[in-house]
């Protein structure tokens, strides 16, 4: 019994260091994050805060080393997937730019603020709290106009937000952009059997034979399809993308471990509400092609989420002031994160020439 009793407490005493070391090495490394991405430009900006959105209190940063660049309004993806504690994503966007992250109503902080209180999670309303939000931003830095990026579900967001108020938005730019989830399924779902057949890969094509063809209505039906055939092919920089994600959640300065669990458990729980919607939401080619604001594309070649061929023919079909549609080779789905400096080369050239059609109007 007294072998057995030392045999505990020393087990307890292991786990315990374990313990305190796994703190001191978060505690080191976030002290080390911060420290990589302070700014420290004489006229930068680097504000974290709750503002007033249409009634209800909503999470902003603002980040960039001269705060009278123009501004960039991020809205991102998931749904409910907030990217402000991945600062280090967005350090080349704060050269050039204010960079502003917006923790859309159901997502990251402002998820954790509202608590049970998550009334916000229809398009509209986002979209809605979104042009408010920009408008806080925009009276805030003294700036006339911002430019919208949306990835993923931002994209449909940017979409909602950039014809309805012309005079505050100066053009929208869409990555791993998402047009319509059952036209997505049928190319991803072709793409497979191809690439399957093309290798005889006969537990593939078993898997496809399973699951069937599209539309898949619910979140399981896609869900056993991803697993089995989507997944597969991943870009290998998009896999470490994600895991990065996945570490700079547990090891963000921005949050506590507290604050870190309410952003998977927002992540968790509205992405299932916001992707019901989004199975059968409207197809973008036949709702929203006409534009009175400049719009832009950036897409990965490789994107397995959102492809790129969709994206295309929905950008043949948009007939704005100016439109521009850029493919990044090798890219997937995170291009502004795994090939920031070529996505930023073709983002400052649509800003360009978003300002000439602004002045022209003048």
């Amino acid at each position: 019994m007294r072998i057995l009793r030392r045999l505990g407490v020393g087990i307890v005493v292991v786990i315990a260091a374990a313990i305190v070391a796994g703190f001191a090495y978060r505690a080191h490394m976030q002290h080390r994050l911060a420290r990589e991405t302070r700014i420290a430009t004489p006229n930068g900006i680097d504000e974290a805060k709750y503002i007033e959105v249409n009634g209800a209190q909503e999470w902003v940063t603002i980040r960039g080393q001269d705060r009278s660049n123009p501004v960039i309004l991020f809205l991102h993806g998931g749904p409910a997937e907030a990217n402000s504690p991945f600062v280090t994503f967005y350090l080349p966007f704060e050269k050039d730019y204010v960079f502003v992250q917006w923790d859309q109503p159901g997502a990251g902080m402002t998820y954790i603020k509202a608590g049970d209180d998550q009334t916000k999670l229809t398009l509209d309303e986002i979209a809605n709290d979104g042009i408010a939000a920009a408008e806080h931003v925009r009276d805030e830095l003294h700036q006339p106009k911002i430019t919208l990026i949306g990835q993923d579900w931002g994209g449909v967001v940017g979409i909602h937000m950039i014809e309805k108020r012309l005079d505050l938005f100066t053009a929208f730019v869409g990555t791993g952009q998402i047009v319509g989830m059952m036209a997505t399924q049928r190319v991803l779902y072709q793409y497979a059997l191809n690439h399957a057949a093309a290798n005889r890969d006969q537990k593939m094509l078993s898997d496809l034979k399973q699951v069937g063809p599209p539309p898949y209505r619910t979140l399981e039906a896609y869900g056993d399809f991803e697993n089995c055939c989507r997944n597969a092919f991943w870009p290998a920089d998009d896999v470490a993308g994600i895991r990065q994600m996945q570490a700079m959640l547990v090891f963000s300065p921005q949050l506590t471990l507290a604050q870190a669990y309410g952003w998977y458990k927002g992540l968790r729980t509205n992405e299932v509400k916001l992707d019901t919607w989004l199975m059968t939401m409207p197809d973008l080619r036949d709702t929203d092609t006409a534009f009175s604001a400049p719009v832009f594309f950036i897409q990965g070649e490789n994107d397995n989420v959102t492809p790129t061929n969709l994206v295309a023919d929905y950008y043949a079909r948009i007939q704005a002031p100016i439109k521009g549609m850029d493919v990044i080779p090798d890219a997937g789905h995170f291009v502004m994160w795994t090939h920031a400096a070529e996505f930023l080369r073709h983002l400052n050239a649509d800003a360009g020439a978003a300002s000439e059609v602004a002045r022209s109007k003048r």
